[in-house]
């Protein structure tokens, strides 16, 4: 005799901290600014004949450019609270579902609708090998970002930084092949960002959890089976 299963909210999980939802949230509006300002960096369609094109192309990637060491500081901040953060003890132990086979069959089959998604720690390990891909896109991007700042700016942090960023550059194979990398991981970005929408509303209607809601408020509810139902069907498989 199948189990009746119930969702509730009444006693909600604390998953994330209030650093993590808001570096979040920082990392999303900064990764957005940086895709629109490096469109247009890559063609300054705004641009006009004269010599205010100079200035407008010049403002636009100033932008870019404090936006840049915005996510610089906010990813090094979040590889810090993986470490050290509220959330640590969930996270850590999500790295070690992703070396647990039976936790990537039990991901793997809830997401073909055979069985409920079960997590000991935060994320399945799917999840965290996209995530984790996700933060080396910021670090790629970061790193690439500063070799290009530097042929800009030659004074303060460029400076400090333009020797290793020049031995990098010629390490990555020039300043041709920088560029282009640099832009492959905004066309990273580009596709992660609607896959993980989408995926959230999928997630939060298929396993009736908080997933669209966890971000703002740090809480999620999960799938509990009624205890009433639960000891009765024991009963019955006697």
């Amino acid at each position: 005799m199948g189990q009746t299963e119930k969702y509730t909210s009444d006693h909600p999980d604390f998953v994330y901290s209030s650093s993590n939802r808001i570096l979040h949230w920082i990392r999303a509006l900064v990764i957005t600014g940086l895709i629109i300002t490096g469109f247009y960096i890559a063609d300054p369609f705004l641009s006009s004949e004269g010599s205010s094109d100079k200035l407008v192309f010049a403002e636009w990637a100033q932008w870019h450019f404090i936006l840049g060491f915005i996510l610089i500081s906010s990813g090094l901040l979040r590889i810090y609270l993986f470490f050290f953060g509220k959330d640590r003890d969930g996270e850590l132990r999500s790295l070690r579902d992703v070396f647990s086979i039976r936790s990537w069959i039990i991901q793997l089959k809830s997401y073909f609708f055979v069985g409920e998604l079960r997590k000991k720690g935060i994320y399945g390990p799917l999840q965290f090998l996209t995530y984790f891909a996700i933060m080396v896109l910021v670090v790629v991007a970061s790193v690439t970002g500063l070799i290009l700042y530097v042929h800009v700016y030659h004074l303060g942090i460029g400076d400090f930084l333009y020797e290793p960023m020049r031995a990098l550059e010629a390490w990555m194979g020039g300043l041709a092949t920088v560029r282009y990398i640099h832009h492959i991981t905004m066309w990273g970005y580009l596709i992660f960002i609607p896959i993980h929408i989408y995926l959230v509303i999928w997630s939060a209607i298929r396993f009736k959890h908080g997933a669209l809601e966890v971000m703002f408020t740090g809480y999620d509810y999960h799938l509990k089976k009624d205890e009433m139902e639960e000891e009765k069907n024991k009963e019955d498989d006697k």
